[in-house]
């Protein structure tokens, strides 16, 4: 009977720990890509809360950069952060030297910003969408098709770059190889948008 009730006891508290892991999975963002004609691109909303200087846009990415430098993503994912991040064995990154780099607490507020936006988005193939602040400007591009997404997906992929890139005092690049094809990081404010040709 002891036995019997500490087991029950033992696994009510480990479910009750990993409750709030589950959740955050749960909360994933989403990524698919999209049939039908694509409405014309708008930018992802702008929290109420957001600071003065947070800005969005939608632009075109015109940078082309070499696949021949990335990384798998996964060989440096920082094993801390693991349970908040989607990153997929076809994932691959690359941080590049930027002088100036950005301030990695600029690009801390996109991510916050980003990921309290709760946007479901339309990104044209081709196009991009920007989020900016202070010296800090993200990005999120369709690479090869029309696709749909949501703000917590981009804030998952932007977490990442910051993690492996902005905190080492580099920009970068997330780069999904798998349909529908996408890239997604940071540059300093005003600077072109990469892209990589994976189509």
């Amino acid at each position: 009977m002891k036995v019997s009730f500490l087991t029950t006891l033992f696994l009510g508290v480990v479910l009750a720990l990993e409750t709030p892991v589950l959740e955050r999975r749960a909360r994933a963002g989403t990524l698919r890509k999209f049939n039908g004609a694509a409405p014309p691109p708008r930018a992802a909303k702008v929290p109420s809360s957001a600071p003065a200087g947070y800005k969005t846009s939608v632009a075109t990415a015109n940078v082309k950069l070499s696949t021949d430098s990335l990384t798998p993503a996964t060989l440096r994912r920082r094993e801390d952060q693991v349970e908040s991040r989607q990153v997929s064995a076809s994932d691959f990154f690359e941080c590049y030297n930027a002088n100036p780099a950005p301030r990695p607490q600029d690009c801390d507020v996109i991510v916050d910003q980003v990921s309290s936006s709760n946007d479901l988005l339309i990104v044209s193939a081709s196009s991009c969408l920007v989020f900016s602040f202070g010296t800090c400007q993200a990005f999120f591009c369709s690479l090869c098709t029309t696709l749909t997404t949501d703000t917590n997906f981009i804030a998952d992929q932007l977490d990442i770059v910051d993690a492996l890139c902005v905190e080492g005092g580099q920009t970068g690049s997330i780069v999904g190889e798998d349909a529908p094809q996408w890239d997604a990081g940071f540059t300093y404010a005003g600077a072109g948008l990469p892209f990589y040709d994976v189509c």
